[in-house]
């Protein structure tokens, strides 16, 4: 939700722990499970707490259903507010999980909608796997490639006592584990940053010449290349020593032309 302030973008980074559901199945093992076969105690889908962190270094807050309530309306229009302050919302794997699940309890909710928020945000799970080939992508092991210590240990037993109300230290863990994967998530985009092309182009939020990938101005001329017709001047950042964009050129534009132009991806 773009600020009509031009600056440094506000980067808020997010996750969701939702409830499992029951169902009534004849045996064990895998199977497809219909609709008809959720059970009517257990048919309801809900988002427990949603965690979010702004990218400052200051430790990720949580907004929750409530553990007795069990009611995610006042979590979401919280949250809403937040995600009106961003520039950017960045999640892991948010595009197929976090963003559908978050919009599903808007419309079941009736609460005011916000369609527009899927076209400012960023995935770190499209990203690894566009860039990269870790033995596995998850949250747990790249977590710990970067010294991090993994998720939090969380059982299944949490998530029942949870739904059932029966532990509300499981409750209080389930918060601790989804701050530290919004943490975790931050600190996994700041460490592959430099080597990815961000979704969104961060020059646009900044009214001089700078790196479309982190918004420094401390810019230089990295060759020519050339896209079919198209000759463009490409661009190092000195900030976060990677790619910075690239500017499409004519043979008679000067540097100061150059420098009149938005950085593009």
């Amino acid at each position: 939700m773009s600020r009509a302030t031009k600056g440094k973008p506000k980067i808020l980074f997010y996750d969701i722990e939702t409830r499992p559901l029951l169902v009534y199945v004849w045996r064990l093992g895998e199977q497809v499970v219909r609709h008809h076969q959720l059970a009517e105690q257990g048919k309801k889908y809900d988002i427990i707490c949603i965690s979010f962190a702004w990218n400052d270094g200051k430790p990720a807050k949580v907004f929750h259903w409530g553990y007795k309530a069990q009611n995610s309306s006042k979590m979401i229009r919280e949250f809403d507010k937040i995600i009106k302050q961003a520039d950017i919302t960045i999640g892991k794997n948010s595009d197929r999980f976090d963003v559908k699940h978050i919009n599903t309890q808007r419309l079941i909710h009736n609460l005011p909608p916000l369609p527009e928020w899927v076209d400012n945000t960023d995935d770190v799970e499209k990203q690894l796997r566009k860039y990269f080939s870790f033995p596995s992508m998850s949250l747990d092991y790249v977590s710990k490639e970067l010294g991090l210590g993994g998720k939090v240990k969380m059982e299944f037993s949490d998530w029942v006592d949870i739904v059932e109300k029966t532990n509300k230290a499981s409750f209080r863990k389930m918060c601790k584990y989804n701050q530290k994967d919004v943490e975790d998530t931050r600190a996994i985009w700041n460490w592959i940053q430099s080597h990815v092309k961000p979704k969104l182009n961060m020059a646009t939020f900044h009214d001089d010449f700078c790196c479309s990938n982190c918004g420094s101005k401390n810019v230089r001329k990295d060759g020519i290349r050339r896209r079919g017709k198209t000759t463009y001047q490409m661009l190092y950042c000195r900030g976060h020593n990677g790619y910075a964009g690239r500017v499409a050129i004519t043979k008679s534009m000067k540097t100061e032309d150059i420098q009149k132009k938005k950085p593009s991806l």
